[in-house]
């Protein structure tokens, strides 16, 4: 299973380079650049958590994730004009959410975890290149204003398509394996549309500068937070 799955994101890192390099044609050198940063640092995030899935230390990874993010939501709240009162949910349902989401790291299988955060990426990327290369009609444009249409139909096609290359490894028949990538793809969807709305209400680009190319920690893994605290809360 592992070795398939490096393959495949091989293989879909490929891919997203041809499309990188094809979007920098007409694009300035610093937005070239910007995004050339953004692929390497993506691919090192990716052996990070990887590695850190399989050697067993996803719940320390959810920990260290779940302090830094809460500093992030934090500190936004502090550059808002939003009074206390705004933040005070927002902290109960981010604290339910990571309790939850250490308790998966801890009592999914390793290929579980896997198989999760595989999805969330693949689901991340294509959401992203399919809307660079064929986005049209924009998503949600008053909270997620770079999410289209045409990029989340061929994320979720991409996403259940591979999923059909592993569900022998996670001991899930085909229609299991379908009707969960789809809850995972539509769980990070909508974590990844809670932390943007959060951001647009405290009125800041990203959470942080922590990540070149791609901001603070919860704006990198707010889709495998939200998807994988779902996950734990109705599958385990």
């Amino acid at each position: 299973m592992y070795v398939l799955m490096a393959n495949i994101v091989l293989l879909f890192f490929g891919i997203g380079a041809l499309v990188t390099g094809y979007l920098n044609k007409n694009s300035q050198v610093a937005q070239a650049r910007e995004r050339w940063l953004k692929l390497g640092f993506y691919f090192l995030i990716l052996i990070l958590v990887f590695f850190s899935i399989y050697t067993d230390y996803v719940r320390l990874l959810a920990i260290c994730i779940g302090i830094v993010g809460f500093y992030e939501i934090v500190k936004a709240h502090l550059y808002s004009e939003r009074p206390l009162l705004f933040l005070c949910p927002v902290v109960v349902l981010y604290v339910a959410l990571i309790a939850a989401f250490i308790n998966f790291g801890h009592r999914a299988s390793t290929e579980k975890v896997c198989f999760i955060y595989f999805m969330v990426v693949i689901f991340d990327g294509f959401s992203q290149l399919c809307g660079q290369l064929f986005g049209k009609r924009k998503l949600i444009p008053s909270i997620s204003p770079n999410k289209t249409v045409e990029g989340l139909i061929g994320a979720l096609v991409i996403s259940t398509g591979t999923s059909l290359f592993l569900f022998p490894s996670i001991d899930l028949s085909i229609t299991q394996t379908l009707k969960t990538t789809l809850f995972i793809c539509f769980s990070a969807l909508l974590g990844d549309l809670l932390a943007s709305w959060y951001k647009r209400s405290c009125q800041i680009k990203d959470y942080g500068t922590l990540i070149p190319g791609h901001g603070g920690i919860l704006d990198r893994f707010d889709s495998f937070i939200f998807s994988g605290a779902m996950y734990g809360l109705i599958y385990l």
